[in-house]
């Protein structure tokens, strides 16, 4: 196969991972696996491999694998330890991507991606409607295609990337902006009625930071202005919505519960006790944790001695319900300043088009507000979701310009206007 070609199968199939991510697990496998093998088969891999050392979030991508293989040495639990680092290796995708994608096929995943979504959440009503109950599903938690913490990540990243375009599209027909303004509204319902607070989370204090950074060049008067408006639409969200309402509550119950009255058999209860244990871990081994794998077993052994009580409430934690935890228990200070140093590389890329620079900010907060509720770097699809769409901001950076298979994004938008 020409190497021109393998270029044209690698785009293809960037635009497949990205339909696959909302509906469909095994597509996803299959497509970040044959991205990553052919992109040593293109053309140029001097030019591009030169291209990635000047890369910041490359090289911030590259410390943090290579910490967490270097920290197998130290682990209790290497074996599993190996397993967790193997699926951080999604995040190769970053640099695959970012010197692979040519800027058609980078609108075209963004619109498949943002399409899959669409038709993810067009299930949700079908679910609740015809009173289905399959497995997990069922119309309290109607996320068909994953668990409803991993959707909730999939529909607010799609929501933010809509809002960015709508902000950022230098123009855009009448009937584009009515459909794309639709859309978002479908996206985001979608959000208010999933069950994962965590996406729900970040969705909302993303906008805090971006709103006012798509209106950074108004006035100081103009932002406050669209940010009580914003504030005004969640909390009439809040207040007619149900579902959200009373996942709200719930948390803000369940929190009180458990530091009030030490209530530790509630899904927030559950999490702070988790907490507790896991910040003993990191005092004992602030510096570089336990290794990757090892936090598990430590965990486990402090239940058995010093935290009994928590041990019916979490003792079948698989991993902590916190990125940041997470990565401090197996890791330390160490680990948290290498995970920090990807998203500062993130915010910081030379990206040639607003539009990008702005997606960037979406998706990075996204995720860094998403992992006080869940260890997203942890799970396959939004995992893949964040490699595949820092990847696709990545091909914008300046860093890639001269790359053959790249060229300069000829619009400022993520998406094709129709």
């Amino acid at each position: 196969m020409r190497a021109r070609t393998v270029n044209d199968v690698t785009n293809a199939l960037v635009v497949v991972l990205a339909f696959s991510l909302p509906l469909y697990r095994a597509w996803v496998s299959l497509a970040a696996t044959l991205i990553l093998i052919l992109w040593f088969f293109q053309p140029d891999l001097k030019a591009r491999i030169a291209g990635l050392g000047r890369h910041p979030l490359t090289l911030a991508v590259g410390l943090f694998l290579a910490l967490n293989l270097v920290s197998l040495v130290w682990s209790e639990d290497p074996g599993g330890g190996f397993t967790y680092w193997r699926k951080y290796l999604y995040l190769l995708l970053i640099p695959a991507v970012a010197t692979s994608l040519r800027p058609a096929f980078g609108r075209a995943a963004l619109i498949a991606y943002i399409g899959a979504t669409v038709l993810a959440v067009i299930m949700m009503p079908i679910v609740i409607i015809g009173d289905i109950h399959i497995r997990h599903i069922h119309p309290e938690n109607p996320a068909t295609t994953m668990s409803h913490l991993d959707f909730s990540m999939i529909l607010a990243v799609a929501g933010l990337l809509i809002l960015v375009h709508l902000a950022t599209a230098a123009t855009m027909r009448r009937g584009a902006m009515i459909l794309q303004v639709l859309i978002f509204g479908l996206v985001i319902g979608g959000l208010v009625l999933n069950i994962g607070r965590s996406g729900q989370f970040a969705f909302v204090a993303t906008l805090a930071v971006l709103v006012p950074y798509l209106l950074r060049r108004r006035s100081w008067l103009y932002r406050f202005g669209i940010l009580i408006a914003v504030a005004a639409v969640l909390i009439a969200t809040y207040v007619v919505v149900p579902p959200f309402h009373d996942r709200v509550a719930t948390a803000a119950v369940e929190l009180r519960d458990a530091v009030v009255d030490g209530r530790v058999d509630t899904n927030q209860g559950k999490r702070l006790a988790g907490m507790v244990v896991g910040l003993e871990i990191v005092e004992a081994r602030p510096l570089l944790g336990t290794g990757i794998g090892g936090n598990m077993p430590e965990f486990r052994r402090l239940l058995e001695t010093t935290y009994p009580q928590f041990k019916d409430a979490v003792g079948w934690f698989p991993h902590f319900h916190n990125q940041y935890l997470q990565v401090a228990t197996e890791l330390g200070i160490v680990g948290l300043l290498s995970l920090m140093g990807i998203f500062a590389a993130l915010f910081t890329g030379r990206y040639r088009n607003p539009a990008f620079r702005a997606a960037a900010v979406a998706v990075g907060c996204a995720y860094l507000f998403g992992f006080f509720g869940d260890p997203f770097l942890h799970k396959q699809l939004p995992l893949v979701l964040f490699a595949l769409a820092a990847g696709i901001i990545s091909s914008d950076d300046e860093v890639f310009a001269d790359t053959s298979s790249q060229s300069t994004v000829d619009s400022r938008q993520l998406t094709v206007d129709s």
